[in-house]
């Protein structure tokens, strides 16, 4: 009788499933290989089940060979079957052990490759921004659809949300497991919270890129608002010089937060970091300030080390890829971008009132947008409408992209659940610390003075502008009265309203 090539341990049930599995899948490996490097673009569907699903359970099959023999041979011992092997015997003289042995060979290289090649661009992909992005799109569709607009859009995910190094590289798989895992079990929030107390110190990702310790003096920023009581639409400019950084009158404009001379450490209350009670300053020569509001539990209490954080980019970046815009700045810059028409009557208010209500789907939002913004021009502003029915259907299309873009119900993404800190219109932002009611105990307190952050030098109605280089005082558009200077922004800015 003829030997086999193999022991007689592998002459089992349980090897055959994982070899004719290994075979299964390692057939369709290399086809799904072949596509992938074949194919004009990158599929992210294809790419998931080429190097992340299929290998695991390649490797399975492979590890049920051995298994099947592992068991059979302790049957064996045991005396459950009788079967006993015969000694095994390579005979290269052989023509079947021979070209067994070159099947042999040739497959175990060519899966070796195949290994190397895999891990390498499983690696490659789950660093990927379609990994990311779209892989699990309904949950992560508003980050995605954020990120793509944002000035971070050709800066990989992992570079901000994971850094260099090998560390926290394995310490991003192992969160992301459990996530996965969270996923398939559909238990996760909804919104997803911000994950401020896991992010890597921004040192560490944002300074990769950025040197908020180098002097950059004053931008220019301009802004158009609209009236939203107004037929017309009013439209009122602002022009400001932002002090980003640079010694400017002995201080050192926005970036001192961050300024090597400087050190700012604070507590906060609440986990969005809205409300901060303890404020302490470290200058150059690392003398201490501390600040306190009159609630504060830290008026009499130190607070603990582990509750102390140090300023850095992200208190006030708090959204640099991920922002989700208010109503508000939305239609106020889709109407001086020209995308929506200003010359409709009432657009600015009827399109925040649709964009701020709350929906249950997309799909109901987008319907019921273009529906009430239909019928209020059909009913209420007919004549116009006859006359320009185009522009008001162009319009309130601009209005559904602009939602889309920004609004996500299934996953309760708004912009309020988010917070942005850069500024102080909608948001507490600046004004989280720059209230005027945090103090030291001689009564010193921060300052409050806008001029420390910015200059105007035009403000106005379009056409009839003020304008100084010197700066101008803020006055407020469109309000009579004087009651907002003794208020926060936020007060009344809510971002719909």
């Amino acid at each position: 009788m003829a030997r086999k090539l193999f022991s007689e341990y592998f002459y089992n049930n349980i090897s055959y499933l994982g070899a004719a599995l290994a075979i299964v899948v390692f057939v369709i490996e290399c086809i799904l290989f072949g596509m992938e490097f074949l194919s004009a673009g990158a599929n992210s569907y294809l790419s998931l089940f080429t190097y992340v699903m299929l290998p695991p359970i390649l490797i399975f099959g492979l590890f049920l060979i051995p298994l099947g023999a592992f068991y059979k041979k302790r049957d064996i011992r045991l005396g459950r079957t009788s079967d006993a092997p015969a000694t095994l015997v390579i005979d290269l003289n052989n023509p079947s052990h021979r070209n067994a042995g070159i099947v042999f060979i040739v497959g175990t290289t060519i899966l070796l490759v195949m290994t190397a090649i895999g891990s390498y661009k499983a690696f490659n992909y789950t660093e990927s921004v379609v990994f990311c992005g779209t892989t699990c799109h309904g949950i992560m569709k508003p980050e995605y659809t954020a990120y793509m607009k944002s000035p971070h859009a050709r800066v990989k995910c992992v570079d901000c949300h994971i850094g260099s190094g090998a560390g926290w590289y394995v310490h991003s798989k192992l969160s992301g497991a459990r996530q996965v895992l969270k996923t398939f079990l559909n238990d996760y929030a909804r919104p997803i919270p911000v994950p401020v107390q896991d992010l890597r110190p921004a040192k560490d990702t944002c300074e990769e890129c950025h040197w908020p310790g180098k002097s950059f003096g004053a931008i220019e920023l301009e802004r158009s608002y609209f009236s939203g009581e107004a037929k017309e639409n009013s439209r009122w400019n602002v022009r400001m010089l932002m002090h980003v950084s640079g010694k400017e009158q002995g201080n050192y404009g926005i970036h001192a937060h961050m300024n090597n001379d400087n050190a700012i450490y604070y507590v906060a209350d609440d986990e969005k970091r809205q409300k901060i009670s303890w404020v302490k300053s470290v200058n150059k020569k690392g003398e201490e300030t501390i600040y306190t509001t009159k609630d504060s539990e830290h008026n009499k209490n130190v607070p603990s080390e582990e509750k102390i954080r140090k300023m850095d980019c992200i208190d006030c970046h708090s959204r640099p890829s991920h922002h989700y815009e208010a109503p508000m700045p939305l239609v106020n810059r889709a109407i001086a971008e020209g995308k929506i028409n200003s010359d409709i009557p009432f657009i600015k208010a009827k399109a925040v009132e649709v964009l701020a209500k709350k929906y249950t789907t997309e799909e109901q939002a987008v319907s019921d947008i273009r529906s009430k913004l239909l019928a209020y021009y059909k009913d209420k502003q007919s004549a116009y409408y006859v006359s320009h029915e185009k522009e008001i259907h162009d319009s309130i299309e601009q209005v559904v992209v602009l939602f889309k873009n920004n609004i996500f119900p299934e996953m309760k993404v708004r912009w309020d659940e988010y917070p942005d800190n850069i500024g102080h219109m909608i948001s507490l932002g600046c004004f989280r610390c720059h209230d005027g009611e945090h103090s030291t105990t001689s009564g010193k307190a921060i300052t409050r003075d806008c001029g420390v952050c910015h200059a105007i030098i035009e403000q106005g109605p379009a056409g009839n502008t003020e304008k100084s280089v010197d700066g101008l005082p803020f006055q407020h558009p469109f309000n009579g009265d004087e009651s907002w200077k003794e208020m926060k922004c936020s007060d009344c800015h809510s971002g719909a309203y």
